[in-house]
């Protein structure tokens, strides 16, 4: 009986909770879902009910946390296509109509896998409601066997964090995004995990009361020039910090950003000025500015980042800043997810949306003709890709990885040489495989007829020789790509 009523009570907490965040006639509909749900699989109905509440969290469309309680009677044929258009609606029937969860990736060999990943990958082709659904339940699924030790877990896992993670951030579903790396951290390497949670747990106490000390004190300098802002204490994910440290070969002691405040405001203008405040009162670290609120990353996301040097009786480590909108902080939490929610503001969200659609379908295409392995660090690499700013033709600004040479730009720039073409940066022609530096000015130009002799010698000879050069003589004349992949 005691089960019984704790069932009724969460039953009420994740109701109230959905009133939250719908109208009346949806939450009427998700209610309507879970009763059908529960009446039809009693004994899997907590389980999907996490799907729909981390769905609700993430600020999914209503439709999306309908399809959490109708894809599984759908699956298990308790309730047709039809019955659920008749139901529901059309939406949640157009959502569900091609919606799979795909088996686990073999890797017993490069053929099954580079399968196995397509069959993976066409989920994403679908649309983004689908692909927030089967990350839902990708999700739920590693959290709910955190201590499984069977060898099919961890392989779901490890393809969370080959596919799934990257995916999660391309689309800026951040609250989604954390759940899903903490658990598949965990069951891909529990010792790595409990290695670093053994590292933060005993400095813990004093990392949220330093936290809370600095918070107050940003308050009041913020307070003292009328600026209004909500500010959250940040610390970084276990993920987060291996993942860092693997990719930067730093130790846990050289992680500087591990420790951060996050200062949302209403206006870009105040953002700045909130940046200016930080640096007057407190030391920057040279070289920690990053602006992603004028130069936006790839995925979108935009906020201002810097990092200042430890504060005298309050923090023995750098704490890292991250100044944004409160528009910019629901898009970096909730993205794509959440836009339902302000449709109305405009076209650019739409088009924003158009554009993530498009890059998820292109992922099947790109793999189609790579092997998986190669695939993985690619998609990787676009989470990363904002170590350095470089500066083209027109004032053209973009953001590469580190140690990127004048062939990435090209490629990402969608530009391609004619035979001739010369490329120079920083006033001096080089060839493509020159490696660039933060800053670099590249300049594209065509060659005119005799300018050979107007440059240096050795750029003469070296030039055509080099292995990037030699691309030039094979390519089509110089264009700008207008197509997007």
């Amino acid at each position: 009986m005691w089960r019984q009523d704790l069932e009724l009570a969460n039953d009420g907490l994740f109701i109230e909770n959905i009133k939250s965040e719908y109208t009346e006639a949806e939450t009427g509909l998700i209610v309507e879902a879970l009763t059908l749900f529960r009446s039809l699989q009693p004994t899997a109905y907590s389980s999907i009910k996490e799907i729909a509440q981390l769905l609700a969290d993430q600020k999914a469309d209503a439709n999306v946390v309908l399809c959490a309680f109708l894809a599984p009677l759908l699956w298990e044929n308790f309730c047709p296509l039809s019955e659920i258009e008749e139901k529901f609606g059309h939406k949640p029937s157009q959502i569900l109509s091609h919606f799979i969860l795909p088996p686990i990736c073999r890797t017993d060999t490069e053929v099954h896998r580079h399968t196995d990943t397509q069959t993976l990958l066409s989920v994403f082709s679908g649309n983004i409601e689908q692909t927030i659904l089967f990350l839902a339940f990708r999700t739920a699924e590693l959290e709910q066997n955190i201590n499984e030790s069977s060898g099919n877990y961890k392989k779901l896992a490890d393809e969370a964090l080959d596919f799934l993670v990257p995916v999660a951030s391309r689309l800026n579903l951040g609250k989604l995004r954390r759940r899903l790396e903490k658990a598949a951290f965990r069951l891909t390497n529990p010792t790595a995990y409990a290695e670093l949670e053994s590292r933060v747990e005993p400095i813990q106490a004093d990392d949220n009361e330093c936290l809370a000390i600095l918070k107050n004190a940003v308050y009041q300098v913020l307070s003292k020039h009328r600026i209004k802002a909500e500010i959250q204490g940040r610390i970084k994910s276990l993920y987060s910090i291996h993942s860092k440290m693997q990719r930067t070969g730093k130790s846990f002691e050289e992680i500087l950003d591990r420790l951060g405040l996050r200062i949302i405001v209403k206006t870009v203008p105040q953002c700045y000025s909130v940046l200016g405040l930080i640096h007057t009162h407190y030391q920057p670290v040279p070289n920690s500015f990053d602006d992603y609120v004028g130069l936006p990353k790839d995925n979108g996301y935009q906020s201002l980042h810097t990092c200042v040097y430890p504060v005298r009786n309050i923090s023995h480590k750098p704490i890292e800043f991250q100044i944004r909108t409160e528009l910019m902080h629901k898009e970096a939490e909730y993205g794509v997810a959440a836009h339902w929610q302000y449709k109305e503001k405009g076209k650019e969200i739409a088009e924003d949306d158009y554009q993530k659609t498009l890059w998820m379908k292109g992922l099947a295409k790109q793999h189609h003709n790579m092997t998986s392995k190669d695939f993985i660090s690619m998609l990787h690499k676009q989470m990363h890709e904002d170590a350095m700013v470089v500066f083209g033709n027109a004032g053209q600004i973009l953001r590469l990885p580190e140690k990127s040479t004048v062939s990435h730009y090209l490629e990402k720039a969608n530009i391609t040489c004619a035979p001739g073409t010369v490329i120079k940066v920083n006033g001096v022609a080089i060839s493509l495989n020159h490696i660039l530096s933060d800053g670099d000015s590249i300049e594209v130009l065509p060659l005119d007829k005799g300018a050979e002799n107007n440059l240096p010698q050795s750029v003469n000879e070296d030039f055509p020789k080099s292995p990037g050069a030699a691309v030039f003589n094979k390519s089509p004349p110089l264009t700008v790509r207008q197509e997007t992949i």
